[in-house]
């Protein structure tokens, strides 16, 4: 097909063309392809590309991509605060520190440049240059919080927690609205198990900045993790929806608070009109459908995981749970067959993954795959130190009774009702119990 040189087909091939990997010709088969489709596919497309370069930029404490101010791990006062700047291969870090280099280029008099490849020496242990480039990042811009923060995270990670505890401090000094400072500080007090001290610092930001959102969600989140303080924690937390409806970590957490107080009714309320602000955040209908999963609410717990797969179509956790809620309503096994693969490949090291996949292998009759699979998850929940799940037992000994193994099955469901006697099937688990003992 023949295509203009000029005009808007032009100038999209021209931009196109602009991308790494994408040649003329690919350039215009992408145009002619968005050409063929329908309004709605390329504005979307639009939204996007505009979303990503008006929403998303780096974490101000590892510099990983996020669209609030700290990522979900930075943000989290429960998170190992050791691991700071965490990539998977070598070469990956080999290009972070190039980024680093060439934003120093670029920008020598501000301090992002040698703050992050601060990060990444820290990763590599190379704890002297790291220094360096922290100590440099602190000279070229001594009033801003980054450099601190950084000195921070390299003495944290050293335990030296009298040096992190004076650092963050001093990034609070220099910025009292700095949510990253705040986060290493408590982090600090956390990591050598002083909770109290943690909470104190949070409350001392918030009187200096009480208008800050991600100060109240990390008072809220240690409150709820460290100090199990539920009406503290939730009010932590409204606060900080209050001042920013689009903090998602706050609403999320929020939610999490209400059902932790058995509150599940209102959690997911609070999810609903999360939405409405925030309608492309997946894990709001992936929590929502554990939710409804806890109420046996299989219909809406499907619902809610199809939901969060239409905005991310490889999540591995919503594709777990809609396979699973699959198998416990009687829907198709070999679609779940599929999104349990997915969920497993997306999590290797999740026993919920596995135990999901062995359950279909086991609704599909491959028995000795289930087998494998359950035993697998038990492994990982020991290595993961997670508790013992009487799912994962059920599921086991149904297996073993399946293949005639009838000790193993009875020594597995045994531990389901050791673990929970009022597990949910657990009238089931007791019948079959006692066909095995006859």
């Amino acid at each position: 097909m023949a295509t203009e040189a000029g005009g808007a087909i032009g100038r999209l091939i021209q931009e196109l063309g602009k991308l790494p990997g994408i040649g003329p010709k690919t350039a215009e088969r992408l145009t002619h392809h968005l050409l063929a489709a329908d309004r709605a596919t390329v504005l979307a497309l639009a939204d996007a590309l505009r979303a990503i370069k008006e929403n998303v930029h780096l974490c101000k404490q590892c510099f990983n991509l996020t669209e609030g101010e700290l990522c979900g791990l930075c943000g989290n006062a429960q998170r190992d605060a050791s691991l700071i700047c965490v990539v998977e291969q070598p070469r990956e870090l080999a290009a972070l520190e190039r980024a680093a280099t060439q934003i120093i280029h670029l920008q020598p008099a501000s301090p992002d440049g040698y703050a992050l490849r601060g990060a990444s020496l820290i990763n590599r242990k190379q704890f002297d240059k790291a220094a360096q480039d922290i100590r440099q990042a602190i000279d070229v811009a001594p009033q801003s919080a980054v450099g601190y923060v950084q000195l921070g995270n390299l003495k944290l990670v050293l335990k030296q927690y009298g040096e992190a505890e004076k650092a963050y401090q001093q990034g609070l000094d220099h910025d009292s609205n700095s949510s990253d400072a705040l986060s290493g500080l408590m982090n600090t007090y956390l990591a050598q198990k002083q909770p109290d001290k943690a909470v104190a610092a949070a409350k001392a930001a918030i009187a200096k900045s009480p208008n800050s959102s991600a100060f109240y969600d990390l008072l809220g989140t240690a409150l709820f993790n460290n100090k199990q303080d539920m009406n503290g924690a939730e009010a932590a937390l409204l606060k900080s929806a209050e001042l920013n409806k689009n903090n998602s970590d706050a609403l999320l957490k929020l939610g999490q608070v209400q059902a932790a107080k058995g509150s599940a009714d209102d959690a997911i309320a609070t999810y609903q009109r999360s939405l409405k602000d925030n309608p492309h955040e997946a894990s709001f209908y992936i929590l929502m459908g554990e939710l409804y999963e806890s109420k046996q609410n299989w219909e809406k717990a499907k619902e809610s995981y199809q939901k969060a797969l239409e905005i991310q179509a490889d999540n591995p956790l919503a594709s777990n749970n809609l396979a699973y809620a699959m198998l416990e309503s009687g829907g198709n096994v070999d679609v779940a067959l599929s999104l349990a693969q997915t969920a497993r490949r997306g999590m290797p090291d999740s026993p919920n993954a596995a135990d999901t996949l062995g359950w279909v292998y086991y609704q599909k009759g491959a028995y000795k795959s289930a087998i494998d699979l359950f035993q697998e998850a038990l492994k990982l929940a020991e290595k993961n130190k997670a508790p013992d799940d009487a799912t994962v037992h059920y599921h086991l000994g149904m297996a073993y009774e399946r293949t005639d193994q009838r000790a193993l099955a009875r020594q597995h469901l045994e531990r389901v009702l050791k673990l929970n006697p009022n597990y949910s099937r657990a009238a089931d688990v007791r019948k079959l119990l006692s066909q095995l003992r006859s």
